[in-house]
């Protein structure tokens, strides 16, 4: 959404910000940006891979946007990064940056999921699989760095059987990744593992 999509470069025409900005920002998640590429470009050529996120995901897409809009507005304003946590100097954002950049967003959304390149899924529900509740409390109990919400998507893939979960939360996948594969078979991975994975490099094993 940041990158192809737009977004980062329609913020940085509005606020007058140099093109190397927008360079650096991009250079930082260029390894995750290579991995959605390549799960678009082998779709098209007929891959037989499936690739899912879950609606809680993309519903928090729009959050992580908004900061991320924050921050780049405290950057023009000049607001010391020490204040930046403070919400009480969280900056107004224009409602004429809000529709530009929900118009942008929703055209990348058209992009990444045209013809189920990437298939958005309901979050499992504890009413439909009575393991649920003990894959999901197992997930919050036993790994260190887990939240909730990571355990809603982790007790997700599980459930629907998935082979790899990508995430850059490194935390979570040092802390995660043994018992994930142990107990339910779930490799989890760096976007830059995930690319090695899709370019036909060997499955990753949790010592990694």
């Amino acid at each position: 959404m940041l990158g192809e999509g737009g977004v980062l470069e329609f913020l940085c025409e509005k606020l007058e910000l140099p093109c190397d900005f927008s360079s650096v920002y991009v250079g930082r998640y260029q390894t995750s940006l290579a991995f959605v590429d390549e799960i678009m470009r082998q779709r098209k050529n007929g891959l037989l891979d499936e690739f899912y996120v879950s609606a809680l995901a993309t519903n928090e897409l729009f959050s992580a946007i908004r900061d991320e809009v924050r921050s780049i507005l405290l950057f023009k304003g000049g607001i010391p990064i020490s204040r930046w946590r403070d919400s009480r100097n969280n900056p107004q954002i224009p409602e004429d940056y809000y529709e530009q950049i929900y118009g942008l967003t929703l055209a990348s959304f058209d992009i990444l999921f045209e013809n189920h390149g990437i298939t958005i899924i309901p979050e499992s529900s504890p009413w439909e699989d009575d393991t649920y509740w003990s894959i999901c409390s197992s997930i919050l109990f036993l790994i260190r760095e887990s939240k909730t919400q990571d355990a809603m998507l982790l007790t997700t893939a599980i459930l629907n059987r998935a082979d790899n979960f990508v995430t850059l939360d490194t935390p979570l996948i040092r802390s995660a990744r043994q018992v994930l594969h142990d107990e339910y078979g779930l490799h989890l991975i760096n976007p830059t593992e995930g690319l090695q994975v899709l370019r036909g490099a060997p499955s990753f094993s949790p010592e990694r």
